[in-house]
């Protein structure tokens, strides 16, 4: 597949997606640059901040309360883990165990672990671990099944 990438100087954004036949990989493009992605509203000392879905590595529940990684900090938000997997509808993140909600795309690497779970190591070099009730399902999402 050819990206072809042009800057202007004004008028619209455009994205213009050309085939010979319509594919599960074009149909994945054409849904991703569709869906509108709602930011996540988190909060560090009680001052709020809007937080793209792109900047998070994953959400985490501790003790009731739920957090949203990034590279650098983390914020508590008011959602439920829940709530969450609603709102991020993008096929980038995927409950990966109980508590943990992980972003796809910042996973560098996957290493297999006793009991058919799986650790990855995200790009910031932390370590998730897909519990082995999710691990079926993660490998699915990763071949591009639903």
């Amino acid at each position: 597949m050819l990206i072809h990438t042009e800057k202007i100087d004004s008028g619209e954004d455009e994205v213009i997606i050309r085939y010979k036949v319509m594919t599960k990989q074009v149909k994945d493009i054409i849904e991703y640059m569709s869906v509108q992605v709602p930011p996540i509203l988190g909060s560090i000392d009680k001052e709020q901040y809007i937080l793209l879905q792109n900047d998070i590595y994953y959400f985490e529940s501790v003790d009731n309360t739920v957090f949203a990684y990034t590279k650098k900090n983390s914020y508590e938000t008011k959602h439920t883990l829940n709530e969450l997997e609603s709102v991020v509808t993008d096929r980038r993140f995927f409950r990966c165990n109980k508590s943990v909600i992980v972003n796809i795309n910042k996973i560098q690497s996957l290493k297999s672990n006793v009991g058919n779970r799986i650790d990855a190591t995200l790009d910031n070099q932390e370590h998730i671990i897909i519990s082995r009730r999710y691990a079926k399902d993660f490998r699915r999402c990763l071949n591009g099944e639903n």
